[in-house]
Order: C-alpha cells, then sequence, then structure tokens
C-alpha cells in the first residue's frame, strides 16, 4: 500500500499545534518510510527510509544504474512508489534541475526566465542578477544560445523560483570554470534551502555538502558528514562489512566440519540445524555475491606500446579557425603554433563557447582549419572521445557497435578476447550485448565508448568532456589509465580535479582567438590571456632549411639505413648457420660478434639522424 500525505496532523500527530511539533515540522522538508521501488522484476530501492532536514546540502552518490535519477522523479513527484510512504512538507516548494533542457520558444532569455515566474516589482532585477552571475546575455533569443548556454539558462530558470528544496542533476556538466566557482559560492552563501546533488564533481561536492546520501545495493546508507569525508566514511563501512562476510566465512566452515562427521543423535535438533545451516549458506552466498559486485570497478588493462613512437606527434603551424556567427565572424584560434610531443598531456580550457571542442576537431579533422598548417606524423593514429556520441549507431546492438565485422572476439592490444568478458570489466551485464545502444543512459554510453576507445588505444587520445555522465568510480579507473599511458592526450573538461590529477599543463582559450599555455590552470581566472607563441623563433629558424635539400638528405639516409639493415640480417644468419668449437676462442666468431655491434650502432645513428630530419622537414610543410 502506498500512502502520500500533505496533510499537517497526519505527520505530526494528534496534536499539530504543539510549539515543538510545529518547529519540528518545519524542519522537515521531506520523508520517505519503507519505500520500494521496481522497474519490472529489476528491484531499485528495497524498503529504504531517508529524510530531508532545512539546511540539508546533501550529495547523492553511486553507481551509474543504481536509481539516483529515479530517487529524484519520485520526489518530485514524476513517478510512484509500489510500497511505502512519501511525505513532502507542504509548505515547501521544489525545483528540479534534470539533464534534458528542451528550448523551443522563439524568445529572448529574458522574457524566457520573466516566464517561469510570478510577476513582482524587482523580479526583472533578480533575473539580471542572476544573469550577471552565470554570464547569461539575457538580449540573446533561445535559438541562438551555445549548449553551454542552454545549460545555464536551464540552471538559472531553476534558481530564479527561488525553492526551497533544490534538486541538481549533474549541475556542472557543460559548465566553465568560472560558472561552477560561481554555483559553488552562491549554493553556501546566498541559497537558503536544502538541496539534493547529483554529481561526478569531487572538487564540487567537497565544497558544497554537508550530508551523503550513498545509493548501495537497493539500500540507502546515511553520513551525517559532506561529501569531503565520503571516502573514510564509506571505506570504513566496507571494511566493516568485509568482516561480518569473514566471520560468516568462520561459521560456515565449522559448521561444514560438523556435517561432515555426519548427523545422529537428536535427530529432529539437528534436522532443524542442517535447515538453518544451509539458510545461512544461502544468505552469506547471496551478500558475499553483491559486495563483491558493489566493490567491483571497471578494469582497464593497459601494455605500454613497444614500437618505436616518435617523439613529435603533431606540428601546429600558424593555425586559424574562425566561424560565421549569424552574420558575424567569431576567430577561436589564431597565430597558434605548438609542437604536440609523445607522452605530453595536457588540458584544453576555457569559457563556454571558447572553442575547446572545435580545436580537438580540428586536430581529428585537420582539414576544417582556415589558415595554417596542421602535420601529424607519419604512422600516428588518434583515437577520439567524442562527447556527440556520434562514433555509435544508436539502432544497432552493443555488440554490432563494438565489433562491426561480426563474430564473438575482439582485439584488447594483442591479445583476443571474449566481448562478454571484456564488457564484464566496464560494468555491463554480458546479458545486455544485444541491447540497442540507443537505450543505453548518457553515462553508460560514455562507458561503452570508453570500452572501445581503450581495447586499442591508439598513439594520441582526443577526449571532450570525458567525465560527463561517468560515475565517480569509472572517473577514477579513467585517471589511472591516462597516468600510466604512454601516448599523447589532449582532453578538454571542466573538472578541475580531475584535470589536476591527469594533465600537465593547460592550453587556454578565451573565445576571441587569443590563446596561453600554462602549468596551472589558475592562470585562466587571475590573468588575462594574450597570445603566447613560444615556437616562432624556432618556426623562423626552420624556414631557412630548403625542401628539397631536407628531402635529398633523407632520402639518402634512408639508403644507407637500409643497407646496414640487409647486412645486420645477413651477419644474423651467418651466425645462427654456423657451429663455432670453443667459440670464446674463436677469432671467426669474435670478428662476427664484433661486425654485428658496430652494424647494430651504426643503425641506432642513423635512425636518430633520419627522425630528427624527418621533425625538421615537418616544420618546413607546416611553415607553407
Amino acid at each position: 500500500m502506498v500512502r502520500h500525505r500533505f496533510l499537517v496532523s497526519a505527520f505530526v500527530g494528534s496534536n499539530p499545534t504543539t510549539p515543538a511539533r510545529i518547529v519540528m515540522l518545519n524542519n522537515v522538508f521531506l520523508s520517505l518510510n519503507h519505500c520500494g521501488f521496481a522497474f519490472g522484476k529489476r528491484k531499485i530501492f528495497d524498503d529504504i527510509s531517508l529524510s530531508i532536514h532545512r539546511d540539508d546540502k546533501t550529495a547523492l552518490v553511486g553507481k551509474n544504474g543504481v536509481g539516483k535519477t529515479t530517487l529524484f522523479n519520485i520526489i518530485s513527484d514524476k513517478i510512484k512508489i509500489d510500497s511505502g510512504e512519501l511525505w513532502t512538507n507542504p509548505s515547501i516548494n521544489i525545483g528540479y534541475l534534470n539533464q534534458r533542457e528542451i528550448f523551443e520558444e522563439k524568445i529572448s532569455t529574458l522574457d524566457f526566465l520573466r516566464n517561469h515566474v510570478d510577476e513582482s516589482d524587482n523580479i526583472d532585477f533578480l533575473i539580471k542578477k542572476l544573469c550577471k552571475g552565470l554570464k547569461i546575455d539575457d538580449s540573446k533569443t533561445l535559438e541562438k544560445l551555445s549548449g553551454g548556454m542552454k545549460r545555464k539558462l536551464n540552471l538559472a530558470s531553476v534558481l530564479i523560483k527561488d525553492p526551497d528544496l533544490l534538486l541538481l542533476d549533474e549541475p556542472t556538466n557543460h559548465l566553465d570554470l568560472e560558472s561552477i566557482e560561481w554555483l559553488e559560492t552562491f549554493l553556501v552563501n546566498e541559497f537558503k534551502g536544502s538541496f539534493l546533488v547529483i554529481s561526478h564533481n569531487r572538487s564540487f561536492l567537497k565544497k558544497v555538502t554537508n550530508k551523503v546520501f550513498w545509493i548501495d545495493r537497493s539500500k540507502i546508507r546515511v553520513s551525517p558528514k559532506g561529501f569531503a569525508n565520503f571516502n573514510e566514511w564509506s571505506n570504513s563501512l566496507i571494511e566493516q562489512e568485509k568482516r561480518e562476510i569473514d566471520n560468516k566465512k568462520k561459521v560456515i566452515l565449522r559448521e561444514t566440519e560438523w556435517l561432515s562427521k555426519g548427523v545422529t543423535a537428536r535427530r529432529k535438533r539437528n534436522v532443524r540445524r542442517k535447515e538453518n545451516f544451509y539458510n545461512f549458506k544461502e544468505d552469506f552466498e547471496n551478500q558475499r555475491r553483491d559486495f563483491l559486485k558493489s566493490i567491483s570497478k571497471v578494469k582497464i588493462n593497459y601494455e605500454e606500446n613497444q614500437t618505436n613512437t616518435p617523439n613529435l606527434l603533431v606540428n601546429f603551424f600558424n593555425v586559424k579557425k574562425k566561424f560565421k556567427v549569424f552574420g558575424q565572424e567569431k576567430v577561436i584560434l589564431k597565430n597558434f603554433n605548438y609542437k604536440f610531443m609523445k607522452g605530453e598531456k595536457i588540458g584544453i580550457v576555457g569559457k563556454n563557447g571558447s572553442g575547446k571542442s572545435t580545436f580537438l576537431n580540428l586536430v581529428v579533422n585537420k582539414n576544417t582549419l582556415d589558415e595554417g598548417n596542421i602535420k601529424i606524423r607519419k604512422n600516428v593514429s588518434i583515437s577520439f572521445f567524442d562527447q556527440s556520441g556520434a562514433q555509435f549507431n544508436n539502432n544497432k546492438s552493443i555488440k554490432e557497435n563494438l565489433i562491426p565485422g561480426g563474430g564473438d572476439y575482439l582485439y584488447v592490444g594483442e591479445k583476443k578476447t571474449h566481448i562478454c568478458g571484456y564488457l564484464k570489466n566496464f560494468l555491463f551485464d554480458p546479458k545486455k550485448i544485444d541491447y540497442r545502444v540507443g537505450l543505453l543512459s548518457g553515462g553508460e554510453k560514455n562507458r561503452l565508448l570508453l570500452a572501445k576507445i581503450l581495447a586499442d588505444p591508439k598513439e594520441i587520445l582526443i577526449l571532450d568532456e570525458p567525465t560527463n555522465d561517468l560515475d565517480i568510480e569509472t572517473i577514477d579507473i579513467l585517471i589511472d589509465f591516462l597516468k600510466v599511458y604512454d601516448g599523447g592526450v589532449m582532453v578538454a573538461s571542466h573538472d578541475k580535479d580531475f584535470l589536476e590529477q591527469v594533465v600537465e599543463k593547460y592550453l587556454f582559450l578565451d573565445g576571441n582567438g587569443n590563446h596561453k599555455i600554462s602549468l596551472d590552470w589558475k592562470t585562466f581566472s587571475n590573468q588575462k590571456i594574450n597570445n603566447v607563441d613560444q615556437t616562432t623563433k624556432q618556426v623562423e629558424k626552420n624556414k631557412n632549411y630548403k625542401t628539397e635539400n631536407i628531402e635529398k638528405t633523407i632520402n639518402r639516409v634512408l639508403k644507407k639505413i637500409e643497407k646496414k639493415e640487409l647486412k645486420l640480417s645477413e651477419l644474423t644468419t651467418s651466425l645462427e648457420k654456423h657451429e663455432f668449437k670453443n667459440t670464446r676462442n674463436s677469432d671467426e666468431y669474435n670478428t662476427l660478434i664484433q661486425s654485428i655491434k658496430e652494424t647494430q650502432e651504426d643503425l641506432f645513428f642513423l635512425e636518430k639522424e633520419w627522425r630528427e630530419l624527418e621533425e625538421k622537414s615537418m616544420d618546413i610543410e607546416g611553415s607553407k
């Protein structure tokens, strides 16, 4: 039986006018008691209870698919629980920021926000203040807004209502660093109500929360402290359950030993003891299985590339990119010169609309640039994590997207692996490999794209907002992978915690064509960006080379390399064919070994010379 009560007296009892009870009522915004909810046969919540009080600033955490957004829909009364009781304080109003905003009206952002609140004398002042804080141009019409700006507008449309209880589903997704900092300050210092927030951004959660709801195995665990204490608290619960499971295992071993001796005396009592044991064992096995599943993490097995990948991967020379935006020219990059090297991990940072995704797409499709040149080294390939999801066919299954050629196996590095075993590493149920990709959640699609890319990571990884919609556990594994990955990484992200753990330097774009390279992301918020071209002098110097002379020299060196490789092959074959007696004193043997060593040394220096000449050649081609 489900009860949804809005009567004050039903909550406080038979004497609702008692001052103490009224105070308690005013401090309780919402409560769920013994709630149960399922999608078909899949149980989402099992007998959960929780309450939200005044001034609660709560992080809602848990792995993808555990029911975080479902809980929001229950609280906002968009879906009904199967059992239990939901009570909502009748004196509060709830604001809900979801992940999917739809803007169809062809009106200004100012009028759009006016339509979301009741008329009042100072409403325009409040709207202007909010737009100023979020850097929203209130004069633009909705169809002229970028995706990031629409996300800000959606947030503003919720905040302008001044809700008592705020439900925030991934509020930092697609917000730039400046807007995230503004939101942090607003929630901590200005917002007077309570909120419940789903977010993968640990830095954000640590700053704004004082409580945690952790959804784990259809239950909700509550921490009275904020997310800053979450790791310590959750690890203590995990260790406590481990001890409980170990103690149960000892009981099972003891009872199993008793059973092995046979059951004779007091037959009825022994039969009951056997039944209790089998029930206990079944409960133990279920708990142990669910526990191991709950603490499992995505596993990414990576073997360093053993091939001689060149040090210089990408050479940018005088790159310029511009757009026509509603009849006006917008330059997002100009006079950009940079050498992107093997092992380099660089974060692309800037405000919404500054051109971060455009920059990454230039590397993937260099033909779209307007001026200059982007030279990618021969035999160097790119793996691209694209937030648009364009790399998947939504009408095809997970299996068809991952193995387009058919079959049940894919190569993970050089190892042939069954698709079910591989996808289990990314927390996918093997039974669902025939599900259409279009049915997956945003987080599941991102995990699948990671699985596709990391099965065979190329020499360059291009990652466009890879942490959006991922759970915190999966982000941790991605961080661990990127720390050991020996290729080059370019990543655009607004997640400061993620960037600080992964990248070594930052490329800041201001949206007006200017850029700056720094080792510290704080440079972005503390200084105005001016063009800094550290490679111009080197490029000008390289212009003095004559292309035809370089090409001739390269061809000459390549011929020498070819001859040395042939000689080394002949010497090695000769060593394998001959049987030397008393090899230590054999002059023929020692001469052959010495020749092999000398040939290998010559080959090493010739290849080094060839790589240096190729880099010079790339500089010259880029300057054309």
